[in-house]
């Protein structure tokens, strides 16, 4: 199974309001059962997130759903709390997930 961002978080700026903020912030996510053979391998190792909550049940369109609804919360929660580089040193690797990729 793998899980990813299917549409990024978009730019804020300080004088935008918290529901507006709260909205601009969120993560769409998506979930896909795919071959490990065909999952490219990156440098970037992202293990920041706790998906212990998350479970993986049948792929039933109600289970799916289910699942990126928790996944939602937890990548948008992550973004909204990103590490400064001066906390973790990992914190680029964190912030690499949540950007667009560029092909």
């Amino acid at each position: 199974m793998v899980a990813g961002i299917a549409r990024n978080p978009q730019r804020v700026q300080r004088k935008i309001n918290k529901k507006r903020f709260l909205k601009r912030t969120g993560v769409k996510p998506f979930v896909k059962y795919v071959n490990q053979n065909h999952v490219m391998p990156t440098r970037f190792m992202v293990s920041d997130f706790d998906l212990k909550d998350v479970k993986d049940e049948n792929m039933k369109k109600d289970a799916k759903s289910k699942l990126q609804k928790d996944l939602r919360k937890t990548f948008s929660n992550a973004y909204r709390n990103l590490p400064t580089a001066k906390t973790t040193e990992k914190a680029g690797h964190v912030k690499y997930f949540f950007q667009r990729l560029r092909f």
